[in-house]
């Protein structure tokens, strides 16, 4: 074999083993019918975007179907298995019975059979990009079938399946549509992604809750860009360093590769109880109240926390409620407990972990034990409000603010959606309008993405965390545990009694910690536990 053969196959050999950056970007709006004003702007922007951020880029505008086929193997055929690969898509989209086309230029389709044969199949895309160890698929094509004759009546793209370690990008839901121009000259879509993927730290999850904020304020919350996620960790575009990403090609043949993750497998999750994932958030929300802002990222540990509000047979096995339950508001075994002050609930929390032989995690006056604090306080206690939280015990306690709205939003399986588990409040939640005035057994509603009832919904449940209307301009970024001191205690989730806007998973509501008054019939809680 000659020398520069060999050299040819030594340096292949080594981009094989280390991997690169690598994005194709194509804008296609130059339609026979239905021209676009925008993609090429979007492509050129997003190939500056991902240049700058380590990508070797190739762009592409204006291809008819054979070129955009070329340009698809092209760029697939020299993946390799550690490569992290973009596909960025901007023009016109359809689906035809389930499957999701992309449209060249030069072509006329007056009918499906037409779409199908002389357009791209998408997932042609996401099976030529699976080969590689990450791939971004975005797809800012959710517009109607521009091709009036066609018999498809489908709008927007169907759903798509993640193949491999890949992370796929919608404009728009599945089923919808999404706006082309927009005063910047590139689509409202693009102009947010372009906006926050360069940011350093942020996961392409965090990106893309970002992304769905801003087309909530610039669309009127008429586009909402969704996600199918299949990879097994988070993934960052942007490196907080500002320095080449950690693939590059090639590498210097000395260069070895760090030792492969272990899986973490969680322990057994006690009865009643659900596993949540440690990781990172955005959290609260740019359109809700002037105290969900601003949003802020969050790091939380790992956690248990209650499938089900705790209801009043757990609760009526160590403690009365501050006012009796009453048929009106909802009784029963399988009910949620109600009229639970926040003071009744710390001891609540001790007297279950002692009896369950857990380490008790709140102490008053230096005592663990229930039996020593005296009775529940009905109004403001000094004592009771120096209360001290021993994060490291095992035992029960109530979720802090983060950790709530964290499991609200389904961990790191988050889909951003508007409430716990969906954007259709009814299918998650009882509220004003479907509750007919009373709370409702739990888990008679959907889950969230990780098995959680009725965290929007049913009743407020109290959290640890004192409140203030300004702490998420100061909170600390990791494990945050609200202010020091305060006068109410927070309530999150929204209630039986309670309109849509209060059951959201970014809202927050407060109160005294005494507070049980026959007003607050809707105020109700779920436990959490440490994982150490």
């Amino acid at each position: 074999m000659k020398k520069h053969t060999i050299a040819i196959l030594l340096l292949f050999l080594i981009v094989a083993a280390y991997g690169a950056r690598k994005a194709l970007v194509i804008g296609n709006a130059d339609y026979t019918v239905a021209a676009l004003s925008n993609p090429v702007n979007d492509v050129m922007a997003v190939e500056k975007l991902l240049k700058g951020l380590g990508f070797e880029t190739t762009l592409r505008v204006n291809l008819n179907r054979r070129d955009m086929e070329q340009a698809i193997d092209s760029f697939a055929a020299f993946l390799h298995p550690v490569d992290e690969v973009v596909f960025y898509y901007s023009g016109h989209g359809a689906q035809v019975e389930g499957s999701n086309y992309l449209i060249p230029v030069g072509e006329v389709m007056n009918s499906e059979e037409d779409i199908k044969y002389d357009s791209v199949n998408a997932n042609k895309v996401t099976d030529k990009l699976s080969r590689a160890s990450v791939s971004i698929v975005v797809l800012d094509a959710c517009r109607n079938n521009p091709f009036s004759d066609a018999r498809s009546g489908s709008r927007g793209l169907a759903l798509m399946r993640s193949k491999g370690s890949q992370f796929i990008i919608y404009s728009t839901a599945d089923g919808e549509i999404a706006e082309d121009g927009g005063p910047s000259g590139l689509s409202p879509f693009t102009e947010a992604f372009v906006r926050h993927a360069g940011t350093p730290e942020l996961s392409i999850d965090d990106v893309m809750y970002l992304v769905k904020e801003d087309l909530k304020r610039s669309t009127n919350n008429k586009q909402k860009p969704y996600t199918y996620n299949g990879m097994e960790q988070r993934y960052y575009l942007a490196r907080a360093d500002g320095s080449t990403p950690k693939y590059t090609s090639p590498r210097p043949s000395t260069y070895t590769p760090p030792p492969a993750t272990q899986v973490y497998t969680p322990p057994p999750a006690p009865n009643g109880m659900v596993y949540v994932g440690g990781g990172s958030f955005m959290m609260g929300s740019n359109d809700g109240d002037e105290d969900e802002q601003p949003v802020h990222q969050v790091t939380v540990s790992s956690f248990w926390i209650g499938k089900y509000e705790v209801t009043q047979a757990e609760f009526s096995q160590y403690m009365q409620p501050g006012k009796a339950w009453a048929e009106d508001y909802g009784i029963g075994d399988n009910y949620p407990a109600y009229h639970v002050s926040w003071y009744a609930i710390i001891k609540y929390c001790n007297l279950r972990s002692l009896t369950e032989g857990l380490t008790p995690v709140y102490s008053i006056a230096g005592s663990t034990n229930p039996a020593l604090w005296g009775s529940v306080p009905t109004s403001d206690d000094e004592t009771w409000n120096a209360v001290i939280c021993n994060w490291d015990a095992n035992g029960y306690r109530l979720p802090t603010e983060a950790e709530w709205e964290f499991a609200a939003r389904g961990g790191t399986n988050n889909p951003n959606y508007l409430y716990s588990g969906s954007d259709d409040i009814n299918a998650v939640a009882w509220h004003d309008n479907n509750s007919s005035g009373s709370s409702q057994p739990v888990g008679a509603k959907a889950t969230n993405g990780i098995g959680i009832f009725d965290m929007s919904g049913n009743l407020w449940e109290w959290c640890w965390d004192w409140y203030s209307d300004a702490y998420y301009s100061s909170s600390t970024p990791n494990n945050p545990a609200g202010p020091n001191v305060g006068n109410y205690r927070v309530l999150r989730g929204g209630s039986w009694s309670y309109d849509a806007t209060g059951c959201r998973v970014s809202c927050r509501n407060y109160d005294r910690a005494s507070s049980v008054d026959v007003y607050f019939s809707d105020f109700g809680f779920r436990l959490c536990r440490a994982i150490k």
